[in-house]
Formats: structure tokens, C-alpha cells, sequence
């Protein structure tokens, strides 16, 4: 078992790949004024007024809102980072005069997203069971699971909390293979009727890998496919083999 962890953990290494950052684009701003916030978000503050005819640099998207630098041909300490809307992006020009139209596409903010909240449904070997997911996207290939499974058994109740290191094979495709590797605890509980002298809830370590595919369905939603494999370490110094079949739907932002 443990060369079969070694093995995957292996492939795993070699799929990672390196995502470059995208060149800092120039623009010049035409409309009398455009409002800089201090985040993605209407909610945070306008801390900053770009007049008409200033220059500013877009160096990264997120969800419809752009980072933006302000440029001074004075000093740099006067230049400000901040961020503006995409619908502000019209009131823009290129170094070449043409007028600067903001991507559309849904497709696009989900590659530029941060985070995910999945819930997701299935069998914890015979036992029906689910699972919630919170995902910090910390590249386009690469995000870290944070993951609590409840399965309620005729014999016993079954908890799983697990943090691993998921992959995804091919980010720029609407559908994509992906591979998880990960550890946790497994707390399973006797069911109160059935509770006798010398039962006690028992906990254990364990480890375990993910293969699976995402599909982009539209604007915010994502649907999960999953096959888990953990290896739990019991108290008897053997280990006990624990299969999972998931399918469930994801949100992003």
C-alpha cells in the first residue's frame, strides 16, 4: 500500500505545472473620471478618482473586477494599485487609440476565480453519505480541499474531516480530469440503540487519494464527479481500505 501511495504521489509531482503571468497591459483612461476601490467588490471603499487622460497598467482579473496601477512619468512612489469594474474598461484606449473592450464570458471568471463551495452526494462504501468542500484555488492547476463527510450507518455513524492537495490536468478546457491527494481523521461512532459494555467511539488517521472531472455547466456552476480512496490506520496496527463514489455540484467566486 505504501509504495502504491509513493507511486501516485509521483505522478502527482509531475503534473504540476507552472502558469506564467499574463503581460501587464497599458491603457489610457477617456472618460472624465473612473473610481478606484480598494478590492474586487462594490462594497469596498473608492480610495482613488483616475481622471481623463491618466494611464493606468491592468495586472490581473478577478470575477469582472480588473487590479489596475496608475502610472507616473514623475515618481513611482506616486502610483497607487486598486481596483476597478470590467464596465470601466470601456472608458478606455489602447496605446494604439483603439478603444479597449473588457472580456465577456463567464468561462473566463472561472478561471480567475478564488474560491469553491461544493456539496456532494454518494456512497461511503454501502453507507449513503455526503460531503460539503470549501477550495482556496491557489493556481489554475493547483487547490487545497477542505473537506467534512457524514455517513449514517445502520451500525455506525462515520465522520471525516480531510485537507489535501487537488490538481487539475487541464484548467483552460470546460471539462477537466483531476487528481487529490490528502490526510484527515475518521471518527466512527456506535449507534446509541445498538451501544453496549466496552463500545467507545473510535478515531484514526487516514490517507487517501481522489480521481475525478469537473465540468463547467455555466456562469457559477460547476458539477463533481469523484472516486476518494482512504486508507485508515487502526487501532490494531492494520489498515483498512474505505471507498467512496461522490457526484454533487460546485459554486465559485
Amino acid at each position: 500500500m505504501k509504495r502504491f501511495f509513493t507511486t501516485v504521489f509521483c505522478l502527482f509531482v509531475l503534473h504540476i505545472s507552472v502558469v506564467a503571468n499574463a503581460e501587464e497591459l497599458k491603457v489610457t483612461v477617456t472618460s472624465p473620471y473612473i473610481n478606484v476601490h480598494s478590492g474586487p467588490a462594490s462594497e469596498y471603499p473608492v480610495f482613488h478618482v483616475i481622471a481623463q487622460g491618466e494611464q493606468i497598467e491592468i495586472l490581473k482579473e478577478r470575477t469582472k473586477w480588473y487590479k489596475i496601477r496608475t502610472v507616473s512619468h514623475r515618481n513611482e512612489d506616486d502610483e497607487i494599485e486598486g481596483w476597478i469594474y470590467s464596465d470601466d474598461l470601456s472608458a478606455t484606449m489602447l496605446e494604439d487609440g483603439v478603444a479597449l473592450m473588457p472580456r465577456e464570458g463567464s468561462f473566463e471568471d472561472f478561471q480567475n476565480r478564488d474560491f469553491e463551495v461544493s456539496l456532494m452526494g454518494g456512497a461511503l462504501d454501502s453507507t449513503a453519505a455526503i460531503t460539503l468542500f470549501g477550495t482556496w484555488v491557489w493556481t489554475k492547476n493547483l487547490s487545497v480541499d477542505a473537506s467534512y463527510t457524514q455517513a449514517l450507518g445502520n451500525f455506525s455513524d462515520n465522520k471525516i474531516w480531510s485537507l489535501r492537495m487537488r490538481h487539475t490536468v487541464f484548467p483552460e478546457w470546460k471539462i477537466s480530469p483531476y487528481l487529490a491527494l490528502g490526510t484527515g481523521e475518521i471518527r466512527t461512532s456506535p449507534n446509541a440503540n445498538l451501544v453496549q459494555s466496552g463500545d467507545e467511539v473510535r478515531v484514526s488517521s487516514h490517507y487517501e487519494v481522489g480521481l475525478g472531472v469537473r465540468y463547467y455547466l455555466m456562469d457559477g456552476v460547476l458539477i463533481r464527479a469523484e472516486y476518494r480512496s482512504l486508507i485508515a490506520e487502526t487501532d490494531r496496527d492494520e489498515q483498512e481500505r474505505i471507498d467512496q463514489w461522490l457526484v454533487g455540484a460546485s459554486i465559485y467566486f
